[in-house]
């Protein structure tokens, strides 16, 4: 048996705390803040799905053609014992090494699929129709593709169409008031319409109605919480929350919280406290993530303090000693801030404890920013 050499080689990356101050510079409110966002014109999702544009195929090596050839079989006998989360990290090698296999494409798709990822798994069976290649393969990949863009187009009726586009052409010309009553006609023809949700808060902003404003922009965000400017509506909100009566949505804003750390304190309108949560959690789950430590085994014992040479290596062992405490960690962060929006929008900031008797009361949890620190509660007692 081989001595095992002490741990030779430790490093732990500390380049964590510039990318959670970059994320927290980013996501600080600018002074284009303030200025009434513009009206969506486009309305996603009506158009069916497409394949790409075909990229430029490498042409591979012999040896990399039959590498990733020996990793698709092997990828097979993965699928076969019911591995396929195995299966999938050797297709992924495989299609990097031969990206012009329309076969090795077909293969990954269908792990993909399986695994319940099927944006991804469409993306393969596209580089199977783009080969040119006829076949079963090419035939159920175009099948696919094909019943992914039907289910995953957006039907919208013509009318709440044609009431979105007048209330888009009327806003064009500054009548805010005609905008307004196209949006509420497109969102009363269809439920499930952000856009014109997201519109008639502009409209209605624009009108001077903040507070109504506040609210369709709460709708918007109730019918896409996931929405890629999810943060700058929540920011919105906060601004124009200066108005009395403008209440959050406790649904959303812990939604929102669980989504993104901080999100629902953008939500309730207090971005700082939004930015020093996410800068913890992304703290927290960076530094499990980065913190590496990596044992090298050598053919003999070495000093303390001592490399061992290249030749004497026989194993390396790299390890993520505080990934579970990170994870863990950023997940309390998330899930109290979340917690902490909704009392926030429900208005409950303390919570009497009758149990406790006498003027004894529970605090909710908080963020307050003091200076350049900040206070994090979860639970306070006070007597």
């Amino acid at each position: 048996m081989y001595p095992s050499a002490p741990p030779l080689h430790r490093r732990r990356l500390l380049a964590w705390p510039l990318v959670v101050l970059a994320v927290a510079a980013a996501t600080v409110p600018g002074r284009g803040a303030a200025q009434t966002p513009a009206i969506k014109v486009a309305v996603s999702g009506l158009d069916a799905f497409r394949c790409p544009a075909p990229g430029e195929l490498v042409v591979p090596s012999e040896e990399e053609a039959r590498q990733a050839a020996q990793l698709g079989a092997t990828a097979r006998q993965a699928v076969i014992l019911g591995d396929v989360e195995r299966a999938r990290g050797l297709l992924a090698r495989a299609v990097s090494l031969d990206s012009r296999s329309s076969s090795l494409a077909y293969q990954y798709g269908r792990v993909l699929e399986d695994l319940g990822q099927p944006r991804e798994a469409v993306l393969q069976y596209c580089r199977v129709l783009d080969g040119g290649g006829g076949g079963d393969d090419a035939v159920d990949a175009q099948a696919r593709v094909d019943a992914y863009a039907d289910e995953n187009r957006r039907r919208i009726p013509a009318s709440a169409l044609e009431a979105f586009g007048s209330g888009v052409a009327a806003a064009g010309e500054g009548r805010w008031a005609a905008a307004e009553e196209g949006f509420v006609a497109a969102s009363a023809a269809h439920a499930d319409f952000p856009e014109a949700e997201f519109n008639r808060a502009v409209a209605l902003e624009s009108l001077g109605r903040a507070v109504d404003a506040a609210e369709a922009y709460r709708a918007y965000l109730d019918l896409r919480p996931d929405a890629p400017d999810a943060i700058r509506v929540s920011e919105r909100i906060g601004q124009l929350q200066v108005v009395p009566g403008g209440l959050p949505s406790p649904g959303s804003a812990l939604a929102l919280g669980m989504l993104l750390p901080g999100g629902g304190q953008f939500y309730t309108g207090r971005p700082l406290g939004g930015v020093l949560l996410l800068a913890v959690a992304g703290g927290a789950a960076a530094a499990g993530f980065l913190i590496e430590e990596t044992d090298v085994r050598c053919l003999r014992a070495v000093e303390p303090g001592q490399s061992c040479p290249p030749d004497q290596i026989v194993g390396r062992t790299t390890s993520q000693p505080y990934l579970t405490w990170g994870l863990v960690g950023a997940g309390a962060v998330i899930l109290g801030g979340a917690v902490e929006a909704f009392l926030h929008a429900r208005g409950v900031d303390e919570v009497e404890v009758a149990a406790l008797g006498g003027g004894a009361r529970l605090l909710g949890p908080s963020v307050q920013a003091r200076g350049l620190g900040a206070d994090v509660r979860f639970f306070r007692v006070t007597f």
